[in-house]
């Protein structure tokens, strides 16, 4: 989980083409046959790392729904798991890295709306 002082920053990685935001964000999605509630600790228009000790495989297709902080109805997206993190023996946590599949123009702009807003205002979204 993210830290009451990195909540709301926003990072641009050399590998990564889109800016994220740190956010924890609820999402849930199909694995091994049941629904899984996880939390994310990015996203950007482009995918979510979601924080899980039971990631899965890379390559898997899933399809999520992601509860943005603006509130309203959870979006349905699809996604492929495009890397895994174990978290053993390092300091980052275990997860996975999600990237959206044909992600719907309503979903970006908000997700964009939300990254420039934290760009403008670093203070976390619960200070807004």
């Amino acid at each position: 989980m993210a830290s009451d002082a990195d909540r709301g920053k926003t990072t641009l990685d050399e590998n990564r083409r889109a800016e994220r935001l740190s956010a924890e964000l609820k999402v849930d999605y199909r694995a091994k046959g049941s629904f899984v509630t996880d939390y994310s600790a990015n996203v950007s228009r482009r995918g979510v790392f979601i924080q899980t000790s039971h990631p899965l495989p890379v390559g898997e297709k899933v399809r999520l729904r992601l509860q943005l902080p603006e509130g309203g109805a959870p979006f349905a997206l699809d996604g492929v798991v495009k890397w895994v993190r174990t978290g053993r023996g390092g300091h980052e946590p275990p997860g996975m890295g999600v990237e959206f599949i044909d992600l719907p123009e309503e979903v970006s702009n908000q997700i964009d709306r939300l990254v420039s807003h934290v760009e403008r205002d670093p203070a976390s979204p619960e200070d807004s």
